[in-house]
């Protein structure tokens, strides 16, 4: 493949990537694509600049450092739109590689290397190889906290374009050791940039289709899973340890009528981040609906989802949400269930949601636990003594506290 030919596709590589980015930037608004549109284009101008040189088009001088110092600058801008992308923000420290790039062209074009193709080569493949090595690390280092496969196809993409860039180097530097000719690693690099636009805009999919996903899998008021995927979650065989908690706010409607409804869904992302708190990433966790919540624990015995369902009582307990002049001290109710025998995922709701009744039965703000016995005896525990217990005493509303004006 000539020369000219060679120039030609490296340059559409950029236009076309170029245009991609900006018209996926306008319809998905994530950061970075800018930076990466208008990094492409620069680089496409100074391919441009290139072959108008080699045709003689234009003065040595010019196209020599022209394509050098806006080719350098579009990798670090193409490196800054990556930073910014994989990270999802918009980070002033990006900035550095832009600096880097321009105090790098400020050198070469007083030292005048430009004007020396092999230098000049050298030093600006080696500049592409750390733009895109250091991609590679960020890529890399956001891979773990959003695992999306694009992510890897993006990787390897900028992993075998640094790779092609250090041969090129290496061939120019010293030629005898160089394994592949500079011009087949030039045309690959044109593939590798195709590729790098492809997995970014797969990427920028993929991160869509994640946060749709999650949002139809998540309460919109509390920002904990809702009813339906909470259910869906739970394994279809359960086993021994397995145990179900179901958790009531006590008196909520009451909440709702005294203080506004404002006020409840306050008291409503209170009570449900301090439930989430409470159980930690070790366990499934929903909102069934309106003042209701669920657990489902594993490996558990009736001691520990005992406890775990007393711990969430008492951490809901020590809430307080200001209303006016008063501070609304929520309580809860709690049911513990656990698997025993062959039983379904059902059944073992239905007894947490017995022994739920009998806690609000038993006076609310209490913990409840249904022993599957072949009597259908149902215990309860209590962690404190029960003449402790403080309930309220209008029976109808939370615990209200007057506050000084």
């Amino acid at each position: 493949m000539d020369l000219a030919t060679v120039l030609l596709l490296h340059k559409s590589s950029f236009i076309v990537g170029a245009i991609c980015f900006f018209y996926v930037r306008w319809r998905s608004k994530e950061p970075g694509l800018d930076f990466l549109a208008i990094g492409y284009g620069l680089l496409g101008v100074a391919s441009t600049l290139a072959g108008a040189g080699e045709q003689g088009t234009l003065p040595y001088e010019v196209w020599t450092f022209g394509s050098f110092s806006i080719g350098v600058t579009g990798y670090s801008l193409m490196a800054m739109g990556l930073l910014r992308l994989s990270s999802r923000q918009r980070k002033p420290s990006g900035w550095l590689l832009l600096a880097i790039a321009l105090s790098l062209s400020a050198i070469v074009g007083g030292m005048h290397w430009h004007a020396d193709n092999q230098a000049r080569a050298a030093i600006f493949n080696a500049n592409t190889a750390a733009f895109l090595g250091f991609s590679c690390f960020v890529v890399l280092r956001d891979f773990f906290p959003e695992r999306l496969p694009a992510r890897l196809g993006l990787l390897a993409s900028l992993a075998a374009a640094m790779v092609f860039s250090t041969l090129v180097v290496i061939k120019i530097i010293a030629p005898q050791y160089g394994p592949i000719e500079a011009r087949y690693a030039f045309f690959m690099l044109i593939i590798c940039h195709f590729s790098i636009a492809l997995f970014v805009i797969v990427l920028v999919q993929e991160r869509a289709e994640a946060q749709l996903k999650h949002l139809a899998n998540t309460d919109a008021l509390t920002g904990i899973p809702n009813r339906q995927h909470f259910l869906a979650s739970i394994p279809n065989q359960l086993r021994t340890g397995d145990a179900f908690i179901m958790i009531d706010i006590d008196h909520f409607k009451g909440v709702n009528d005294r203080y506004g409804h404002e006020a409840g869904d306050v008291v409503l992302v209170g009570v449900a981040q301090a439930i989430a708190a409470v159980a930690g990433r070790g366990c499934m966790i929903g909102r069934l609906g309106g003042e209701e919540f669920a657990l489902f624990l594993r490996d558990q015995t009736e001691a520990t989802a005992f406890a775990m369902a007393e711990q969430i009582r008492r951490a809901v307990n020590a809430l307080g949400f200001a209303s006016g002049k008063e501070t609304i001290t929520p309580s809860v109710s709690a049911g513990v269930a656990l698997w025993r025998g062959d039983c379904s995922a059902q059944k073992l709701r239905d007894w947490a949601d017995q022994a739920l009744y009998l806690a609000k039965r038993g006076g609310r703000d209490r913990v409840e636990l249904h022993a599957n016995l072949p009597s259908t005896e149902k215990r309860s525990f209590s962690v404190i003594p029960a003449a402790d217990i403080q309930h309220p005493a209008s029976g109808q509303h939370p615990r209200v506290e007057q506050r000084a004006a």
